[in-house]
């Protein structure tokens, strides 16, 4: 439709009529200026509605939705995104749990360093002792475990608890007090020292706790590591393994988990872990630092006589010796 049309339609005008009235209205100057001013308007509104006709988009008052095609990309861009930033902020929370794991572990083991001192340079032991529980005054801890020993130089339970393990406790009755996620190299002298129990923490009462001066290399010597278990908490005590081999294979590497019974009420229901944050283990080690590394990195696999009698490599063992 031109501007004339609907300058006629709209005014009752076209161009050539509103131009000889114009003309009858005045002549010379004030005329030709009239005349003037007429052709500039209609000039812009036949600029204006062509455009409009040409390019919808500008007028502003006309809405168009999306279509389908259109819904259909941008939730592919959302879910393209977030199938690359989900793993990202995984990866970041599980690296801060990790870093707050290190932190719980150096201050035990700042703990264990004073306990030692206070104790004639002999480390802590893993367990050392039962007591009978008499409700409901008594004391509801049925062993005396490391935990107990450190707490004096910690007075702060949650440093047992390392943030990544979920494995829920369970004390075969309606409590267990806090859960302890991290536990102590074993030490037992005699027939297996060299090929199970070469840690540092004795369990037995026949037995001792290797003193500092024992420890090959300190920084060398690891003492704490993670063990997730349900079995692991302060009514009982830091639970532990006899056998420090299992610590490097044997057990099940986070998130898998090994079954056992732990309440006979609950056969198979308990579970065990070696702890793990993206496929690598925290360490603390004897003289107080902390190190993140694969478990294969430990100790020589298989632990065999071998093994044993070319001295490989075995950063669970106290002895120098083996710290090649």
């Amino acid at each position: 439709m031109t501007c004339a049309k609907q300058l006629s339609e709209g005014n009752g005008l076209g161009v050539d009529e509103s131009t000889a009235r114009l003309s009858e209205a005045g002549s010379g100057v004030e005329g030709a200026k009239n005349l003037f001013i007429l052709r500039k308007t209609v000039l812009y509104w036949n600029w204006r509605v062509g455009s409009l006709e040409r390019y919808p988009f500008m007028n502003h008052r006309k809405s168009r939705a999306f279509t389908l095609i259109e819904l259909l990309v941008v939730i592919a861009i959302i879910a393209i995104l977030a199938a690359i930033l989900f793993p990202v902020f995984a990866q970041a929370k599980e690296q801060a749990k990790k870093t707050t794991s290190i932190s719980n572990m150096k201050q035990l083991l700042l703990a264990a360093i004073m306990y030692m001192t206070d104790a004639d340079d002999k480390h802590h032991r893993i367990r050392n002792g039962y007591q009978t529980y008499v409700p409901p005054t008594g004391d509801p801890n049925w062993a005396i475990g490391a935990e107990d020993m450190l707490v004096p130089y910690i007075k702060n339970s949650g440093l047992f608890k390392n943030p990544s393990d979920p494995i829920e406790r369970d004390d075969c009755d309606a409590t267990y007090g806090f859960p302890i996620s991290y536990s102590w190299t074993h030490y037992q002298s005699g027939t297996w020292e060299d090929s199970a129990t070469f840690g540092v923490h004795a369990y037995y009462n026949t037995q001792d706790s290797r003193p500092e001066a024992a420890i090959g290399k300190p920084a060398q010597t690891i003492i704490l590591y993670d063990l997730w278990t349900t079995a692991s908490y302060s009514e009982g005590y830091s639970y532990w393994r006899w056998d420090n081999t299992g610590i490097a294979v044997g057990i099940p590497l986070h998130p898998q988990q090994l079954s056992f019974t732990w309440c006979s009420a609950k056969p198979g229901a308990a579970r065990m872990s070696i702890g793990s944050h993206n496929s690598n283990s925290n360490w603390g080690f004897d003289d107080g630092h902390v190190a993140t590394m694969r478990r294969e990195q430990i100790m020589h696999r298989p632990w065999d006589a071998t093994a044993i009698a070319n001295r490989e490599r075995n950063l669970l063992h106290w002895n120098e010796e083996f710290k090649k």
